[in-house]
């Protein structure tokens, strides 16, 4: 059960999220955060997983920072987040951004080693890989499930 700041803090998150991915759309033409990232971040069972999976592709599907992204976030809160609470929420936004790993393996081993990035990442895969959302997949689209799989299992320990 999340408390009042917990769930302030969840809720400004979504404020941001959805105004810094307005007009952007997912893979099957869908509002990017009423689909992707609200379901991601629904999928979170602490406050921290619903806060990252809200902001996860924020910092790589914007022009913003990881730092001006929690800068953004501290600016909606009644009450700024804590310095722990900020580091632990950077760390894993950071280890999310692809476009910080120079290449795919290496970003999803660097995820690996942090908790919250990978409940968080296995979240965002297990959405990914909903080819119901698509109307006609197609062999991309399929080429792409079966990374995301090999990915996943990897995360997971499989």
């Amino acid at each position: 059960m999340l408390g009042n700041q917990e769930k302030d803090i969840v809720q400004c998150a979504a404020v941001l999220a959805c105004e810094l991915h307005k007009g952007q759309v997912d893979k099957a033409g869908i509002d990017y955060f009423t689909d992707h990232l609200t379901t991601v971040a629904k999928m979170g069972s602490t406050w921290k997983e619903q806060v990252v999976g809200y902001l996860h592709d924020a910092s790589e599907d914007t022009p913003n920072s990881v730092e001006e992204v929690l800068n953004l976030l501290d600016a909606k809160l009644r009450t700024p987040l804590s310095d722990t609470d900020r580091l632990e929420l950077a760390d894993a936004l950071h280890l999310l951004n692809h476009h910080l790993a120079p290449d795919r393996e290496t970003y999803i081993q660097r995820i690996k080693s942090n908790a919250l990035a990978k409940v968080v990442k296995m979240h965002d895969l297990t959405h990914n890989m909903d080819l119901t959302r698509i109307p006609n997949p197609a062999k991309k689209d399929y080429e792409r499930i079966e990374r995301y799989k090999k990915e996943y299992d990897y995360l997971s320990g499989l």
